[in-house]
């Protein structure tokens, strides 16, 4: 990801060191803060206060402008131990990172850009998307049985992000919060905060959801820097971010969803529409002249029954050229009495079907980083429990 970099300095030496590295965008420098608007005119990803010629505390207009980037503050040259340890706590109390006096621009450079980097590559793999073959191949449901086996086991934040513009997805359980097209002047304007994120979802159990778009209107009106900016502030919010990607390839959501995504999954059934029919005149019109590869993608075969007449699992992974990573199996009626009684297939099914929807979790949260919550390490009885979860101490993010 390029970053956009602000400096509030009086020394313009930081725009062209910070440039010099390649996924730094651009790097602007203000000598003042903007007291009534936010300094900057483009939206900046950190911001360094240069402590030579500004006071610790301007930090407190500085993060009430930027409260959602990481903000550094340089302390002073030619301070004492005490007097840093002064404005270090000053800084602790805003929430801004220190680095250290009597550093060379470059060095003030370079830190703070290792640790931006360093932070990133910690928190990157945080949004994985699930996308179909063909309608009614079970994305929604297997999206939303993967959040409750995640949330469930996990100490982090877990959010839904229903993005397939033709489905809100707001009927496998009460739901109570907004919906995508309430939010759509928020994307348009760039103007979604964490706070108004946290306040549109629904918490369900152990997870949270943002039903996707209901007004027909708008199914092909959302905009790439629109759905950008809503999983910016998402990856910001919430610890991890689960998609549901729909169908629908030749959309601006998919197109970012695409981009964004850390970890893709493919899903599928043995109904000849999807595999056969649909998804690969998607493959090859569509996302492989995008530069998209099938090994980008693992295979997810929903409700799959054995029976001798369909496709196998085998054949049907030859057939998509894509590595199975589960196969889940077909529920029966089971799946459409869950719905109806507002209830997640992963607490009502036995055996096979929580097995493989926990063996996707596992991958998920190992790739992922998330912390196992210590009560529930032992009931990881899934096929790969012990090679694909992370221990880490309760309460440790990333």
């Amino acid at each position: 990801m390029e970053m956009v970099i602000g400096t509030l300095s009086n020394d313009k030496i930081y725009k062209e060191l910070f440039e010099q590295h390649d996924d730094i965008k651009l790097a602007l420098t203000v000598g003042e803060l903007d007291k009534h608007n936010k300094t900057f005119t483009v939206d900046i990803n950190a911001l360094l206060i240069d402590g030579n010629h500004k006071h610790q505390h301007e930090l407190g207009k500085a993060t009430e402008q930027y409260p959602d980037i990481p903000v550094f503050y340089k302390l002073p040259d030619g301070i004492n131990r005490d007097e840093a340890k002064q404005i270090q706590y000053f800084c602790s109390a805003y929430k801004v990172k220190t680095l250290p006096p009597n550093l060379s621009p470059r060095e003030v450079t370079d830190k703070m850009y290792n640790q931006l980097k360093t932070e990133m590559s910690i928190a990157s793999k945080q949004t994985v998307v699930l996308y179909g073959t063909h309608s009614g191949a079970g994305v929604s449901t297997t999206t939303f049985n993967l959040a409750e086996s995640i949330s469930s086991q996990v100490n982090e934040k877990v959010l839904v992000l229903s993005l397939n513009a033709w489905d809100p997805s707001d009927y496998f359980f009460e739901y109570n919060g907004k919906f995508l097209n309430d939010l759509k002047v928020d994307l348009q304007t760039k103007s979604l905060t964490p706070n108004l994120l946290e306040r549109s979802v629904y918490k369900h159990k152990n997870f949270y959801h943002l039903a996707g778009n209901r007004d027909i209107k708008l199914q092909r009106f959302y905009r790439i820097e629109e759905i950008e900016h809503l999983l910016d502030i998402a990856k910001k919010t919430f610890d991890l971010v689960l998609i549901d990607g729909g169908t629908h390839f030749d959309t601006a959501v998919a197109a970012e969803t695409l981009v964004s995504s850390d970890l893709r999954f493919i899903v599928t059934t043995q109904e000849d529409k999807g595999y056969r029919g649909y998804f690969p005149h998607v493959f090859e019109q569509l996302l492989e002249p995008a530069g998209v590869k099938k090994s980008e993608f693992m295979l997810l075969i929903n409700r799959y029954n054995p029976n001798m007449s369909l496709i196998s699992e085998k054949d049907l992974e030859d057939e998509m050229n894509i590595s199975r990573l589960a196969t889940i199996p077909d529920m029966a009626e089971l799946g459409p009495v869950a719905v109806r009684q507002k209830e997640l297939l992963y607490n009502v099914a036995k055996g096979e079907y929580k097995k493989n929807i926990d063996i996707v979790s596992n991958l998920i949260i190992s790739e992922t980083k998330l912390s196992i919550k210590d009560q529930d390490i032992d009931k990881n009885t899934g096929l790969f429990g012990k090679l694909f979860t992370n221990k880490k101490p309760a309460g440790v993010g990333r």
